[in-house]
């Protein structure tokens, strides 16, 4: 294998006009919302001086991201998934606009807040749902783990650099200036989304033969327990989620083991972000994965042992690398998760299969901190992190004996067609059985002020 193969492919920019519009519409919004989530939680704080107060903000738009998943999903399998996506992001402008206003004035209020982080969790959660059943319609099925590589370095370039570019902003300016940036940002994003072609779910071979359809989640859980391989990764991803890596219990981990530095601390949370960068950097190789299930499920055991090391570390030095080898871990389970659910979904549940993933993540990042949070009460935070790892390791190694159809799961390979897909040769969607579709011809882009997961 050369150096060049291992890579991250950037064929899906080069083939597809459309994916790169989303490709192009998705770094100009990350960076604005990346400023504004420093801005956001530096406004509350100054206002309430209260750290409870930050945490109900974010509380308020974890809950309505989730509420904005949920709906988006089904909207998603039964409308125009452009016109969807375009409608939610100009919501999010006018909520960013509606933040920028009230920090204009003399007196900006909470409850002004309070309502904007609202608004825009719902239509984030609305757009991100369709934005994700998207993209299999606009790149070929072998360039899926390809388009997930490039959508995971977007995300974790935009959490390293944008936080940081948003404290300078606020530094000279404050927070106002900074939310009329994100305004600015996210009406861009809806200019450059509303111009690629129309994107309606297509039905598959089932629903054309008759086959009943309520528009309801609990068909995509329906699909999912008889399918193998999308079964197994929300199996998996159930746990991983709930079990991840505790960051929360970083500042008690400074303060107990590794000195109390706030530098030390910085250092904690940008490790995984560091670890995922690189790997997103150097993804090509996963392109050419023979077995993506056996890689996926080796990554999350990988992933579980990085969390025990970072638990039993006592230097930040280990530290950090078992956090940046966690990193790493995750993308790699992430990018393969992604190409392998949209490969395995029908177009008709694709929306409504993000959204369950999505209610996952979300509902495992908000009650995963609890979770961690008492065992480390119950023991320490270290004892908590390797408590953690352990699950996720052993989580992984019971789904690749309990579901060989994960472990043996495979994706289309690269047909070295560099036809545009935005011909009219384009698949439109992949038909799909209880095993999974026949051949056919994937955060975080919300406003939200806790850490991105690792």
């Amino acid at each position: 294998m050369s150096a060049r193969d291992l890579l991250i492919d950037i064929e899906p920019l080069r083939t597809s006009k459309d994916f790169r519009s989303i490709f192009i519409a998705r770094v100009v919004s990350l960076f604005g919302l990346g400023m504004a989530t420093v801005a956001l939680s530096a406004q509350v704080y100054d206002l309430t001086r209260s750290t409870f107060q930050v945490a109900i903000v974010s509380m308020i738009m974890s809950v309505t991201v989730l509420l904005g998943s949920l709906w988006g999903g089904v909207m998603a399998d039964r409308m125009d998934r452009r016109r969807i996506i375009v409608c939610a992001r100009a919501a999010a402008a006018l909520a960013f606009a509606g933040l920028a206003a009230n920090a204009f004035t003399s007196d900006p209020q909470l409850w002004a807040i309070y309502l904007c982080v609202a608004w825009d969790g719902i239509a984030t959660g609305v757009s991100v749902t369709a934005l994700m059943a998207v993209a299999p319609t606009l790149v070929r099925p072998d360039q899926l783990p390809a388009a997930g590589a490039l959508i995971s370095l977007t995300g974790e370039i935009g959490s390293i650099a944008a936080p940081f570019l948003g404290g300078v902003l606020l530094a000279l300016w404050g927070p106002g200036p900074v939310f009329a940036f994100a305004a600015v940002t996210t009406a861009v994003t809806t200019l450059l989304i509303s111009r690629i072609r129309a994107l309606p779910p297509v039905p598959d071979d089932d629903e054309e033969e008759g086959e009943e359809d309520s528009g309801s989640l609990l068909v995509a859980f329906k699909y999912a327990w008889h399918n193998k391989v999308v079964g197994g990764l929300l199996t998996l991803g159930s746990v991983t989620a709930l079990f991840t890596m505790p960051v929360v219990l970083f500042p008690e981990m400074v303060d107990k083991h590794f000195g109390g530095s706030d530098v030390t601390l910085g250092l904690l949370y940008t490790a995984p972000a560091v670890g995922a960068v690189i790997m997103s950097a150097t993804s090509g190789w996963l392109n050419r994965a023979a077995r993506p299930g056996k890689v996926l499920l080796a990554a999350a055991f990988i992933g579980g042992l990085a969390t025990i090391g970072f638990g039993l570390s006592g230097h930040i030095v280990a530290a950090f690398a078992f956090l940046a080898i966690a990193g790493a871990a995750g993308t790699v389970y992430e990018i393969l998760e992604y190409a392998l659910v949209q490969h395995n979904t029908p177009d008709r549940l694709r929306g409504r299969m993000v959204s369950v993933i999505t209610t996952q993540d979300t509902t495992g990042d908000i009650v995963g901190d609890v979770e961690a949070a008492l065992v480390a009460k119950w023991f320490s935070p270290a004892g908590a992190a390797v408590f953690n790892g352990v699950v996720c390791a052993v989580a992984a190694l019971v789904i690749a004996v309990a579901v060989p159809g994960l472990r043996r799961a495979t994706l289309p390979q690269d047909t070295d067609d560099d036809t545009d897909t935005d011909d009219d040769s384009t698949s439109e969607g992949f038909p799909g059985d209880a095993d999974g579709p026949a051949a056919a011809p994937r955060s975080d882009d919300g406003l939200t002020i806790s850490t991105a997961k690792a």
